[in-house]
């Protein structure tokens, strides 16, 4: 039976990423959408065909259809969403960040367990099959050790009436160009490399002492088995790369323009036998997303990501913040 979700939000993702992607996932169906403006809400659910609106997510968790939350709204306002959600019981995909702070992220992983409900991150890019294929060639061992890395996720021109305002509010955001697009690139790192960030060492601009989002990161990632990456994030690039690559022992492997929205993108290789070169016609990543969602709250599986990925992520997010501030290098303990 299809997992019954409502869609919290409607902004330019929610009607551009997350309803088309649920209306073609399979064994997932749109029940309802939540806007804090009903006639929004209204509005969304007649363009995409979905049976309800509501104006508020109280509301919508009360609705027996409603049986998981795709949160795609601002990011301070996750914490009490998730915590909502998972008091009533409601499994929950939340955007990233998971939380503009490790401890609220923390509070939220720990909500979602004692209520026994799924929490899972939108890190799309865990579903790309380029990277996919990265990862199974790592983990069987044919590249080797992996020496170096190096990903990107930058963004071309956009003029800040191109983003919704709340982007640029660091109270609200958590951050800037790195809560917006380099989070994903260090949630790929961890996934094909199946390993946590040790320690950071960072820059970005401006300082984050002067209040404003930053809109350039650079940043050196020590690994637990000793690959050392280093992952950009840009705002206002002309031509940006967006890739993908892995330096190993026996093998290079780069994933080419595939960290973006739409799957995109062709794998290079050298040293090894890849099964996948290139991205097959008519892949939506946010439904693959939406596909495994589902297959995990059946099989009383963690989704991936799942909330423990997106609390990690806070921590080194929080971590390359604070070594950009202090100049210095940070290590990561990550509690279990």
């Amino acid at each position: 039976m299809a997992l019954g979700w409502a869609i919290m939000g409607t902004g330019r993702f929610a009607s551009g990423r997350v309803a088309p992607a649920l209306n073609k996932a399979h064994d997932c169906k749109a029940v309802a959408v939540i806007s804090r403006e009903r006639a929004r809400a209204e509005a969304f659910a007649t363009e995409f065909g979905i049976p309800r609106a509501y104006d508020d997510l109280g509301s919508a968790v009360a609705d027996p259809q409603v049986e998981a939350i795709w949160l795609a709204i601002p990011h301070a306002l996750h914490h009490d969403a998730v915590l909502a959600t998972a008091r009533a019981g409601r499994h929950v995909l939340c955007e990233k960040p998971l939380a503009t702070t490790p401890s609220a992220a923390r509070e939220m992983v720990d909500a979602c367990r004692q209520a026994g409900v799924a929490l899972g991150i939108g890190f799309h890019l865990r579903h790309h099959p380029l990277h996919v294929e990265v990862r199974r060639l790592l983990r069987s061992g044919q590249a080797g050790t992996v020496i170096g890395a190096d990903v990107e996720w930058s963004v071309g021109t956009q003029s800040e009436s191109d983003a919704a305002d709340w982007r640029w509010d660091p109270a609200i955001a958590g951050g800037g160009i790195f809560t917006a697009t380099g989070v994903h690139a260090l949630d790929l790192l961890r996934f094909v490399l199946d390993d946590e960030v040790e320690h950071v060492g960072a820059t970005v601009d401006p300082p984050a002492s002067s209040g404003n989002v930053e809109r350039r990161v650079v940043a050196t990632l020590g690994f637990r088995r000793g690959a050392i990456a280093v992952l950009r994030a840009f705002r206002d690039v002309h031509a940006p790369a967006n890739d993908l690559v892995l330096e190993c022992q026996n093998a290079f492997l780069r994933a080419r323009h595939s960290l973006d929205e739409p799957a995109r993108g062709v794998l290079e290789v050298d040293g090894v036998d890849e099964r996948l070169a290139g991205v097959p016609v008519g892949t939506d990543l946010y439904a693959l997303q939406a596909e495994a969602f589902a297959r995990a709250v059946a099989g009383g599986r963690d989704p991936s990501a799942s909330g423990l990925d997106g609390l990690r992520a806070c921590e080194v997010t929080a971590a390359i913040y604070e070594s950009a501030a202090k100049g210095e290098v940070v290590r990561l303990a990550h509690p279990a």
